[in-house]
């Protein structure tokens, strides 16, 4: 351009958009085939598609050429403040074009999926939420609209063309006939959103195909901007071939000392099925091995595509997450988080830090470990909706633990697994016990799925179980003796109260809390040297992913699934003898965190284990889960059936498009807890966390109750602290307080 146009403080207009257009065509390779499968179910062409999705990309900065913008650009450059209250949001201005280039578009190649421009929207949305009340455009509500300057303008739709004819496209030329000066933007924007979404939505034959269509553009469109603002080369797909995953497992085997023999049956069942699987075998026997080479043989098969490893829950997620960075590379490797609530406002601070979260938090890496929840999220349009659904539906998705969940959050599953399997995504489902009629109800999500167990240790006996008709308030001395013993003890109890509660009575045999009321850097820490713990009290965070081997267990009364996961904890590699587990009966706190429903399903559990032998081997622990879970019908409960219709829902209240920031909907939720939790920092760690980039702040985040937070919370520089007792050793307590004394955390 004559006079530079500035994109970014460092990146003028020009090179911003050709390092876009470079991502751009890298991402439509790497997402060729998921293009192709789109086009196919959702019926656009392939070609058409491509056009459209270009367009975003030439047209979706062209709102910075504005008088406005610029001085803020120069102004950064220099070290001078800006006042952002004057901004005006580029996109809106861009919106402008976009909208006026796909109708051109639209006239000139015919529609891609009926009226709707789906490229405006991609535009508009590609930094901000958008929705009806245009919520998150309000200063420039009553800003002025800014001018453009003219020979930028002109310089940039030069630009755009030139690119569409490098690609053999013929550019909407009547764009460069456009005159902005009598439109504002703002308006325009709230018009189209008011009045024509949900029309359009609402009348389209093709429906359906609008929202697919719109989340894989945008997908594309935030792939090609945020790495052509980086500089960085795509890098969409795991390279590691299975071969060579077995070389890493072998040597992790010889660090950990344990005899590598080659690959179990079950695991070479696993790796050779190019389908879904539920895959059903004891805690101890490389699951997780199983499912990483399931997952890269059908990466492979699919010709490329993404790693989703989902979890329960994060508290135990970093020893997977430090397990995949040894077999994958560190670069390779994401972690999602909740540190969006830690993010400055304004987008331009921090721009590494944020992509970095960013990448994390939107399934981009070639591998990610999460929550359920991640993936759930996307039904109802929260988020990075677009680019997890985009990067989901070309992915291969292992859940772990799918016995875990209620009846709510497991509607929610099977709706997404039948959803993002008609788009391409192969699924693993992994427990090591599953009930029939659990599998059975899994298995209608998919049009075909390998169900394969691991039979071979059926018949083997890895610890006596103990019913105990007390509480395990009433163990301490036994807890005692087995220390005393040269035992190394595991205690496992359901809430977190009664894990710090125990700590305090048993502090001075110097065991290790752990519960998910520590920050992260404190798990981390404490995940290091509880393997060389002679006592462990924890809370059920303990049966996922932890690589942990205790002599004897105690532990309170839970469904028996949780049990046996809680129990693979000792002896786990099977080889010493005269292990134990003791089970306790449930408090009343157990059963409302279990059995809110009053199926007395702890009680049946209690009675199952203390009506069988001692000596209970996997045959026994299956027939054990089968015959509690036998009267329960989780398909007829209420709320698997009203989640089960909730997505419909959503989709028709959101349009299928519009974004959903603050879920109106108190069914809008990926599980139904009593209260809402939400990620803070303890106020403690203030000075520490406001020196450290957004991304790194995750370190010291907790989630505590909304209500406690709302009480506590003190708002620096866009974070969140809460007042709240904290120590390494014990996790976040309730302020002393007399109001909330008698509440537990």
């Amino acid at each position: 351009m004559n006079n530079v146009i500035w994109a970014k403080p460092d990146q003028s207009y020009e090179e911003h958009i050709n390092a876009s257009y470079r991502a751009w065509k890298q991402t439509v390779q790497a997402k060729r085939d998921q293009i192709k499968r789109f086009s196919q179910e959702f019926g656009f062409d392939e070609r058409r598609f491509l056009m459209s999705s270009l367009l975003s990309i030439v047209l979706h900065d062209i709102g910075k050429c504005t008088d406005i913008f610029q001085q803020m650009m120069i102004a950064k450059q220099k070290g001078d403040h800006f006042d952002y209250r004057e901004n005006y949001r580029h996109e809106l201005v861009s919106f402008i074009y976009a909208a006026y280039g796909s109708a051109a578009l639209m006239q000139q190649e015919g529609p891609l999926v009926g009226k709707l421009p789906v490229e405006a929207l991609a535009v508009l949305g590609h930094h901000k939420a958008i929705n009806p009340n245009m919520s998150f455009f309000e200063k420039e509500r009553i800003n002025e609209t800014p001018s453009i300057i003219e020979d930028g303008e002109k310089q940039a739709l030069l630009l755009a063309k030139q690119i569409f004819e490098k690609e053999g496209y013929d550019f909407p030329d009547p764009l460069f006939k456009l005159n902005t000066k009598s439109i504002d933007p703002y308006k325009n924007a709230s018009k189209f959103l008011n009045n024509f979404v949900a029309k359009i939505f609402q009348e389209e034959n093709n429906s359906k195909a609008i929202r697919p269509t719109y989340l894989l553009l945008k997908a594309i469109l935030h792939y090609s901007d945020w790495h052509g603002s980086s500089g960085s080369d795509i890098n969409y797909c795991l390279q590691t071939k299975s071969t060579e995953l077995v070389s890493e497992i072998r040597k992790r085997c010889e660090l950990k000392n344990i005899d590598f023999t080659g690959l179990t049956d079950f695991q070479k069942k696993c790796a050779s099925t190019l389908d879904h699987v539920i895959a059903i075998a004891p805690t101890g026997t490389g699951k997780t091995e199983a499912s990483l080479l399931w997952a890269l043989n059908n990466l492979e098969n699919m010709g490329g595509g993404k790693l989703v490893y989902l979890l329960p829950t994060m508290v135990t997620a970093n020893s997977i997450f430090s397990r995949l960075e040894d077999y994958f590379g560190e670069e390779n490797v994401g972690l999602t988080h909740s540190t969006a609530s830690f993010m400055f406002q304004e987008e331009e601070d921090n721009p590494k830090e944020r992509r970095n979260v960013l990448f994390d938090k939107s399934f981009i890496k070639p591998a990610t470990i999460a929550t359920i929840d991640q993936l759930l999220v996307t039904g109802f349009n929260h988020g990075k909706w677009t680019l997890v659904e985009a990067n989901a539906a070309n992915a291969v998705i292992v859940i772990d633990e799918i016995h875990s969940y209620d009846s709510w959050t497991l509607g929610l599953i099977i709706k997404s697994i039948e959803h993002f399997s008609k788009l391409g995504t192969r699924f693993m489902l992994m427990s090591a016990t599953m009930p029939t009629y659990l599998v059975n109800l899994l298995s209608k999500a998919f049009s075909s799925v390998e169900v394969i167990k691991d039979d071979f240790l059926l018949n083997s006996c890895r610890s006596k179980y103990i019913t105990c008709d007390k509480f395990i308030d009433d163990a301490i001395s036994d807890i005692k003796k087995s220390v005393y013993d040269g035992k190394k003890t595991l205690v496992v109890v359901n809430n977190v109260a009664k894990c710090q509660e125990l700590y305090e009575q048993l502090s001075f045999l110097n065991p290790v809390c752990y519960h998910s009321k520590f920050t992260l850097e404190d798990r981390v820490k404490k995940e290091s040297f509880i393997e060389d713990s002679n006592l462990l009290i924890a809370t059920q965070v303990v049966e996922v992913s932890l690589d942990i081997d205790f002599d004897v267990m105690f532990c309170e009364c839970a469904p028996p699934d949780a049990i046996v996961q809680r129990a693979g904890r000792v002896n786990r590699r099977r080889s010493k003898k005269d292990t134990h587990i003791f089970i306790f009966r449930a408090s009343d706190t157990s059963k409302r965190i279990y059995d809110p429903d009053s199926t007395d399903l702890l009680t049946n559990s209690f009675q199952s284990f203390e009506s069988s032998p001692e000596n209970l081997t996997e045959a026994d622990l299956i027939r054990i889960v089968e015959n509690v879970y036998s009267k329960i019908k989780i398909e007829d409960s209420k709320n698997f059936i009203d989640s089960s219709k909730q997505y419909e829902k959503t989709q028709e209240r959101l349009s299928g498009v519009f974004d959903n920031p603050n879920r109106e909907d108190n069914n809008e939720v990926t599980r139904k807890m009593d209260y809402l939790q939400i990620p803070v920092i303890p106020l403690i760690f203030k000075d520490e966390a406001l020196k450290l980039p957004p991304s790194k702040r995750r370190l010291f985040e907790i989630k505590m109750p909304y209500w406690y937070v709302l009480k506590y919370k003190q708002e620096i520089r866009g974070i969140t602290f809460c007042e709240m007792d904290y120590d390494f050793e014990i996790g976040a307590q309730f302020k002393n307080d007399p109001e909330i004394s008698s509440l537990i955390i």
